[in-house]
């Protein structure tokens, strides 16, 4: 059976630093034009390049290919306990789940790039005339402290009660709200499953890593009115909800106590390696962002932000390497670097 919890990992990963990687093209582009003293149509023309049609259809991808994994995780398990045999095949009858669960839509996702998009444009204009204004190199190596700032830490991330959390990335948003579909995607699979069988009693299995909202819900027999407790309200009032945004648990059709696993570790201990991961996952994409820096430092002739940006990674290098020796097996230490980074 494939590990869909990691798989999810790996696709909210990829996601992440598919718009880091904008991000950063944006930040070389936007100091570039304004070192060369680039009109605000050529540097909007540029921008659009970056992000203009950006084609979403690898995360449509991404979900089908966890809901086929999904589904056959729920055959393989009925099937080795005697309850699916000749029923049906994995390959042949294979059917995607309804959307029991709703997904955020892509045009959800496209309203935050161009907000993102005009927002760079406004920055740029303003800071063109500044540039004209003051000492350009000055102003250069000003602006370049506060970028991040002013320019990528710009969405506001709410609370499911409506109240706001804290500014974060596009690249972070985008992600999280990516994670929330990726999830929601494989536990609608898993209710198409059950209704199918004719089974509707469910179990999110143990492992480590787990989001804590769930720790409670796991290794236990849960009823399809519990499972839509878990993700906190009902299906038609999710939509665009990222709700408890880094859940990566999933869902299983239950058949019996055979399914329940003795836990390996205590709650602390998965809270700890569940903030490990996110670190490290948060901490390499700091590392991209700073190597962006170090170009962007290269072309301004800034040898002391070059130094800077070049001990900074080296120390998250150092980071990294520690938190590995953090975790308890051989194994674990695999499933916290395993992503493609």
């Amino acid at each position: 059976m494939r590990n869909s919890s990691d798989l999810i990992a790996k696709n909210v990963y990829s996601v992440n630093a598919f718009y880091s990687h904008k991000q950063n093209k944006t930040k070389e582009l936007f100091f570039r034009c304004l070192k060369e003293k680039r009109s605000n149509e050529y540097f909007q023309k540029e921008l659009n390049k970056i992000w203009g049609n950006i084609d979403h259809r690898f995360m449509d991808k991404q979900l089908q290919k966890l809901m086929q994994v999904v589904h056959s995780n729920n055959v393989d398990e009925a099937i080795n306990i005697g309850r699916l045999e000749g029923i049906y095949k994995e390959t042949e009858d294979w059917v995607m789940g309804e959307e029991f669960f709703k997904l955020t839509p892509e045009e959800y996702f496209q309203k935050f790039e161009r907000k993102f998009e005009q927002n760079v444009q406004k920055i740029y204009s303003r800071s063109k005339i500044s540039v004209e204004d003051f000492d350009s190199e000055t102003y250069l190596e000003k602006t370049l402290d506060k970028y991040d700032k002013v320019v990528n830490q710009t969405v506001t991330y709410f609370t499911k009660e409506g109240v706001p959390l804290r500014q974060v990335q596009l690249s972070t948003y985008l992600s999280m709200v990516h994670n929330v579909n990726l999830t929601r995607a494989g536990w609608n699979q898993t209710v198409a499953d059950s209704e199918r069988v004719g089974n509707n009693y469910f179990i999110i299995p143990y492992h480590p890593f787990s989001c804590p909202h769930c720790v409670q819900y796991q290794n236990r027999p849960l009823t399809r009115m519990e499972v839509e407790g878990v993700i906190g309200v009902t299906a038609r009032e999710q939509q665009g909800d990222i709700l408890h945004p880094n859940c990566k648990c999933t869902l299983s059709i239950f058949w019996d106590t055979s399914q329940i696993s003795e836990k390996v570790y205590n709650d602390d201990e998965i809270q700890m390696m569940y903030d490990l991961r996110q670190k490290v996952n948060g901490l390499t994409l700091e590392k991209q962002r700073l190597l962006a820096d170090v170009r962007i430092a290269k072309e301004l002739g800034n040898q002391s932000v070059v130094d800077k940006s070049r001990k900074r990674i080296n120390a998250i290098n150092k980071t990294i390497r520690g938190i590995k020796t953090e975790l308890p097996t051989e194994s674990l230490k695999k499933q916290i670097t395993a992503i493609k980074r």
